[in-house]
């Protein structure tokens, strides 16, 4: 059995310095084909846009955030999941006075056929 822990003092700087970010379980570690992390941001803190090529689900663990996708802006508070498809431009941001933390998990969307 192995447990991942969060712990904001482990966090280390992400996203060109824009966020904080832990790592959970993914790739080789657990022999999977997604990835998985905690992102803390302290008020005030925005995320540098970004365009991946995997999909995400981003769920807010702490707090209430603002996540930006494309050109749409929603609010998000504590127990929110939302999924951001793949090749997407995507923001987080802390517009509040309260720390908040997500869990995002992430994969290479399956091909249709």
């Amino acid at each position: 059995m192995q447990i991942k822990t969060l712990d904001k003092t482990k966090m280390q700087p992400a996203h060109e310095g824009t966020i904080f970010a832990q790592g959970a379980f993914g790739g080789s570690e657990i022999k999977a084909t997604f990835g998985s992390a905690w992102g803390y941001l302290k008020p005030g803190m925005q995320q540098k846009p970004e365009r991946a090529e995997m999909s995400k689900l981003y769920f807010i663990v702490e707090g209430k955030a603002e996540m930006t996708i494309e050109d749409e802006v929603s609010p998000l508070n504590k127990g929110d999941l939302l999924h951001i498809p793949a090749q997407a431009l995507h923001s987080i941001k802390n517009p509040g006075p309260e720390d908040v933390v997500t869990f995002a998990i992430w994969w290479k969307p399956v091909e249709e056929k």
